[in-house]
């Protein structure tokens, strides 16, 4: 066994025993797989938590299921990177969404992710499912199908994945998006990372009407809670962000997501409220 250290300041980070299962060197970076006793199997890429089997189901959950709940007719959905597949995997339990688009930069993930986690590979296996390894924003600029969901399941917002956090990117996905249309993305640890946060969201709101943030527990992240903010091209959420009257036999086999988390999950803390201007 050996000690895994992910920094997460200077002074502050997130410490493992593990076992090194495997490393990989792909052409984006590079990829690790530990074996732990407390977080079972952990994807490590480029030196970060990406996924562990103890606690991935939350944040999967919740980046996948809170979009597709509040739009009404979800049928096509682009996931712009989750090579992991926890994210198209929440996705699929939906029978209204038919059509998944997963855009991965780097096929390393999914074929690492194939060999160690073997219960994920009917994921990308399922016929709703379309694999496309290419860069997101370029992908994001040149395509010209729309969807009624984008969802940004990416890596935290440097090196290549920098650019799914720019305002060429959101106006991208603003045209990518069918009327009343969902855009969700992953925005780091409201601990570690307001300024960021902040920033993004005034990105956000010049490029879409209604934007709101939503937050979820995330133990293996920095700060154990995360952050999410999601967009509607041009129309207002529903009132309390109420869920929309889906099939619920989805809800048989979630662990963290039910309907009263969703409400919950758009409630904001005083600090929070003002550290990104809303309305009290």
């Amino acid at each position: 066994m050996y000690w895994f250290i992910e920094r997460h300041r200077e002074d502050t980070g997130f410490l493992i025993g593990a076992r090194m299962v495997h490393t990989y060197q792909s052409a984006f970076q590079t990829i690790a797989v530990l074996e732990t006793e407390t977080w079972g199997r952990v994807l490590v890429i480029d030196g970060l938590v990406q996924m562990t089997d103890r606690d991935e189901f939350i944040y999967h959950e919740m980046i996948a299921h809170v979009p597709v709940m509040l739009h009404p007719d979800p049928h096509r959905v682009l996931v712009v990177g989750g090579g992991d597949g926890g994210t198209v995997r929440e996705l699929l339990r939906h029978p209204e969404v038919r059509d998944i688009v997963l855009c991965e930069i780097d096929p390393k993930v999914v074929e690492v992710v194939r060999t160690h986690w073997p219960e994920m590979r009917s994921v990308f296996e399922d016929h709703r499912v379309t694999v496309v390894h290419t860069d997101g924003s370029q992908y994001m600029q040149r395509v010209t199908e729309q969807f009624d969901l984008v969802i940004v399941d990416s890596s935290d917002p440097v090196s290549y994945s920098r650019s799914l956090f720019n305002s060429h990117f959101l106006q991208a996905v603003y045209r990518a998006l069918r009327p009343g249309g969902i855009y969700v993305t992953q925005c780091m640890s409201p601990i570690h990372h307001l300024e960021f946060i902040r920033g993004f969201l005034q990105q956000a709101r010049r490029a879409f009407p209604v934007v709101r943030t939503y937050t979820a527990p995330a133990p293996t992240y920095p700060g154990g809670w995360w952050n999410f903010v999601i967009a509607c091209k041009d129309r207002p959420f529903p009132e309390g962000f109420a869920p929309m009257a889906h099939d619920a036999h989805f809800l048989e086999f979630t662990r963290y997501y039910n309907l009263e988390i969703h409400r919950q999950a758009f409630a904001v803390p005083n600090f929070l409220a003002k550290e990104l201007a809303y309305a009290s």
